[in-house]
């Protein structure tokens, strides 16, 4: 049996930036950490994730728990560890001859051990308030900063026991103290030191951040690599990184606050690559679909977004571009595209959620009508301003971007754009909840021209998206069906760069029928 740990809080500089979540709800890698930890357990093991009382896990999450058979366990939050670990295994029906494994909540290993009676330790490289491995004695030590350490080996958070049993009477007879209690099983049973050397410990806000910044590393996703504080960014698509390179060179001096300095570029004959500063801050998107953050937070949030398309709105250019480019002209090839391929008729009416709709093709015609006024001005434009390309630092209340556009509709090396597409990027995460369709947090199913959809969405993230709505309208003079308009627009474009994702696409097409049901809501009946 593996019991995961997480019947507390996360710690209160955590709590912070994410809100009250138990360690393994933390966004870890777009995934929720359990996600991770429930990856290391052999199937077929029974799992138990104890979590604090009063904590609510979204639908999505326990489908997701439920998928891999986890037994939840709520457990008072005045509990100490070894109280914790004695009431669940005192609640559990299981034979005590089981084997058990216990992995805290907040910690996570490249594998995990199967063998009995193991102690995992490993190097320790921050001063925190860790138990201690006396190698002399084989035995821990709570951390003291009135003594020096004993060793320069910790307890990381997994272990195993041949005798549960024996675990709880000794956390008993130790007043419920879980560290002198798992020394007092050593000494009855003995455990095995176990060192792992990629141990990857989330329990604190620096540690947080330095062990997602290393899962990266050693897990080379996107192309994209992490050493030390650079970030490598390599593609074959030469003419796209090098235009997103050349938007970090080239931008004018003031807003280069906004973003990670450019440290390096190399071209080689098959690929393009360049290096940024990494920046330890969490980007929007984790935030959003993750975090337990008020809406207040996000007011502020969101408000600093706002501050950057202001400034980049200062720095003009000459040339004129139209939204046409950007919305129906693209939207139209892209659904062409899709149809090559389509999982439907994208011009037959569509029955969603038990209502007759328009085609996909009507759909896109329709919102057409309800697109902002083309101004046809151009300034500095990052080109895919959604959450996944915004950080934000809790420290000083401001945000930066990476991975600029960078080429304009016509695939055109450009740094300038309209801003009301930088705006359409930004709504499609807040209003569009596209980050929780890329998370999984949806559902849809086709049969024929009959689609089901719902997607996740709290009543906090309702207050937050009407709360956007106001501002974009009160900075940018732009209505509520506008952004609603140009929601349709993006989602429809995207179904082809999605073809390898036939579930997403469905959730693409579902969302944008939900973002038309709001303008008819609106206006009343569109025909």
């Amino acid at each position: 049996m593996y019991l995961i740990t997480s019947a507390a809080l996360i710690a209160t500089e955590l709590q912070s930036e994410f809100g009250p979540l138990p360690p393994s709800f933390l966004p870890v890698g777009n995934k929720r950490l359990f996600h991770h930890q429930l990856a290391l357990i052999p199937h077929g093991e029974r799992i138990i994730l104890t979590l604090p009382e009063g904590f609510t896990p979204s639908q999505y999450d326990l489908d997701a728990l439920a998928s891999r058979s986890v037994e939840l366990l709520y457990l008072p939050t005045h509990l100490s560890l070894g109280e914790s670990i004695v009431y669940t295994l005192n609640l559990l029906e299981f034979e005590h001859s089981e084997p058990l494994f216990i992995l805290h909540g907040d910690t996570l290993f490249d594998q995990l051990s199967s063998e009995m009676d193991q102690l995992g330790l490993s190097q320790v490289e921050d001063n925190y308030d860790w138990a201690e491995y006396n190698p002399n004695t084989a035995k821990l030590s709570p951390f003291s900063s009135e003594q020096p350490p004993s060793s320069e080996l910790i307890s990381n958070g997994f272990f195993s026991f041949s005798a549960p049993k024996a675990l709880v009477r000794h956390i008993i007879n130790q007043k419920w103290d879980f560290i002198q209690g798992l020394n007092a099983y050593i000494q009855d049973k003995g455990m095995a030191p176990h060192i792992y050397q990629n141990w990857y410990d989330f329990g604190h806000s620096h540690t947080y951040y330095q062990s997602k910044s290393r899962m990266t590393t050693q897990r080379a996703f996107n192309e994209m690599c992490i050493a030390g504080q650079v970030v490598t960014k390599t593609s074959y698509k030469k003419n796209k990184l090098s235009a997103e390179a050349n938007w970090y060179q080239t931008i004018p001096g003031p807003l280069r606050c906004y973003v990670p300095q450019l440290l390096s570029t190399k071209e080689t004959e098959n690929s393009f690559s360049y290096s940024i500063e990494y920046l330890h801050l969490t980007a929007l998107n984790e935030l959003y679909v993750f975090s337990q953050l008020p809406a207040f937070a996000w007011r502020k949030i969101l408000k600093n977004c706002c501050k950057f398309l202001q400034h980049a709105s200062e720095y003009q250019d000459k040339d004129k571009q139209t939204l046409d480019a950007l919305f129906a002209s693209k939207t139209k090839q892209r659904l062409l595209t899709y149809a090559a391929d389509a999982q439907l008729d994208i011009n037959s009416p569509l029955r969603v959620n038990g209502k007759l709709k328009p085609s996909l093709t009507q759909l896109a015609q329709l919102s057409l009508n309800f697109l902002p006024t083309d101004t046809g001005r151009m300034n500095v434009l990052h080109g895919d301003f959604c959450f996944s390309n915004i950080l934000y630092d809790f420290r000083t209340c401001n945000i930066k971007v990476i991975d600029p556009r960078g080429i304009n509709a016509a695939e055109k090396v450009e740094i300038y754009g309209n801003t009301v597409y930088d705006i359409a990027k930004l709504a499609h995460s807040v209003i569009g909840l596209y980050d929780s369709i890329i998370a999984g947090y949806f559902k849809s199913e086709l049969t024929n021209q009959d689609l089901t959809f719902s997607i996740a969405s709290t009543p906090r993230q309702e207050q937050i998206i009407a709360d956007f709505i106001k501002l974009i309208n009160e900075e940018f003079a732009i209505t509520e069906n506008e952004l609603y308009a140009m929601q349709i627009q993006l989602f429809l474009s995207m179904l082809p760069l999605h073809s390898d994702k036939p579930e997403r696409q469905l959730g693409f097409i579902g969302n944008a029928y939900r973002l038309f049901d709001k303008i008819q809501l609106n206006t009343g009946s569109i025909q």
